[in-house]
C-alpha cells in the first residue's frame, strides 16, 4: 500500500478516534470503529514513545485535533517514508479490515430514499445512520452481494 494512499487511512483514524475521544459516549456501532481507531492510535504513540517532539505533537493532537491534523499528517509521510517496515505493518492492518463505508443521513422529508447502495462488499463493513422526521420507501443498506 503506497502513502498516497496509507497516510489518509491513517488520518481517517486518527481524526475518528479523536473525535470520539472528545465526545466521550458511544454508540454500539461506532464502538467497533473507536477500537479499532484507538488500536491505532495506541500504536502510534508506541512507535513514536521515543521521538519526544512528535510524542508531544501527538499528545496536543488527542485535544486539538482540527488544529495538529496536519503536523500529525507529515509526521506519518517522513516516518513511514524512514520505516517501510511500519509501512507494511499499518497497511496489513487497514486489510484484514476490509472497506469501511459510514453514512449520515438527516433528513426532515424524503420519499424513496437509500442510505447506502452497494453492488460488492466481500469484506468490512457498512453504517448508516439516518435521522428522519418524515419518509416513507427507506431503505438503510441495498446490497446487491457480501462475502465471497
Amino acid at each position: 500500500m503506497v502513502l498516497e494512499i496509507l497516510v489518509p487511512i491513517l488520518m481517517g483514524a486518527l481524526l475518528k478516534g479523536a473525535d470520539k475521544f472528545s465526545e466521550g459516549v458511544l454508540s454500539a456501532v461506532e464502538e467497533t470503529a473507536e477500537k479499532g481507531a484507538a488500536s491505532v492510535f495506541a500504536r502510534l504513540k508506541a512507535w513514536w514513545s521515543s521521538d519526544k517532539s512528535a510524542a508531544e505533537d501527538l499528545g496536543k493532537f488527542e485535544e486539538e485535533p482540527d488544529i495538529y491534523a496536519p503536523v500529525i499528517e507529515a509526521r506519518l509521510v517522513k516516518k513511514l517514508t524512514a520505516e517501510p517496515q511500519r509501512q507494511a505493518e499499518f497497511a496489513a492492518i487497514f486489510e484484514t479490515m476490509g472497506s469501511q463505508i459510514e453514512v449520515f443521513q438527516t433528513i426532515a422529508r424524503a420519499h424513496g430514499i437509500t442510505g447506502a447502495k452497494v453492488e460488492e462488499l466481500l469484506r468490512g463493513s457498512v453504517n448508516v445512520h439516518q435521522r428522519i422526521d418524515d419518509a416513507s420507501d427507506v431503505v438503510g443498506v441495498d446490497v446487491k452481494k457480501m462475502g465471497a
